[in-house]
């Protein structure tokens, strides 16, 4: 049986996912909480994480340069990125050093740069390579399938992927953290490009200071308008 799959984000009122303060540890708590088996990143938000959130001139170490050893019995995630152009080129030991994932596989496609490929297997990332101009994200999660055994996959944050995963039909449940703030501006809005379509309301609950977790199932065929 194919993976559930979650588009997870935190948002404004008006479906804005930057330009007003997000509640991190709360985000991530709440992804916790579906006990994933993969997280799904995108390049250019795992950029902007690390800008935003972490000192982005803490070099590389030796120990980052090879795999985490395992720990038996961990229930951590896997860190999934999808990088076709090599926009996390020298940035990936930040993921690699964090606590709550075990650590990092990248998506890449045909036309994914040489010298990220070589960045890659010198520092022993497992990558898979699906897709031409750009990774196919549903033949990407297929080959993760068959390689681990996933039964969760959470999404996480990023306008552009949750949308990719909801117009493809992959995404199964969509997650919104909702914050009691209009964002307003010009910023990138969630299902901003994903066409009209029917969610059955499976769950809602304050989770405080004005915000709510609001949990819908995707259905497959679309409203009539």
């Amino acid at each position: 049986m194919p993976p559930w799959v979650i588009d997870h984000s935190s948002v404004s009122l008006d479906l804005a996912i930057i330009g007003y303060d997000i509640d991190i540890g709360l985000h991530y708590a709440i992804l916790g909480e579906y006990a994933p088996d993969a997280v799904l990143v995108g390049s250019t938000t795992a950029a902007f994480g690390i800008k935003m959130f972490l000192d982005s001139s803490q070099p590389e170490t030796a120990a980052d340069r090879t795999p985490p050893p395992p720990v038996p019995g961990d229930t951590r995630p896997i860190g999934v990125f999808v990088d076709s152009k090599g926009i996390l080129h020298g940035l990936l030991h930040f993921y690699r050093q964090m606590e709550h994932i075990k650590d990092v596989v990248v998506l890449v496609s045909e036309a994914t740069p040489d010298a990220y490929l070589q960045y890659l297997r010198e520092r022993e990332y497992p990558y898979l390579r699906c897709g031409k101009d750009r990774v196919d994200i549903g033949g990407a999660l297929r080959e993760l399938e068959d390689l681990f055994t996933m039964q969760t996959i959470v999404s996480d944050i990023g306008a552009d992927l949750n949308d990719h995963l909801i117009r493809s039909g992959i995404a199964d449940e969509l997650s919104l953290i909702v914050a009691p703030v209009i964002a307003a501006g010009n910023g990138k809005r969630l299902l901003s490009s994903v066409d009209a379509c029917t969610l059955n309301l499976i769950g809602s609950k304050e989770v405080g200071s004005g915000r709510v977790h609001l949990r819908y199932a995707l259905r497959r065929e679309p409203i009539r308008t």
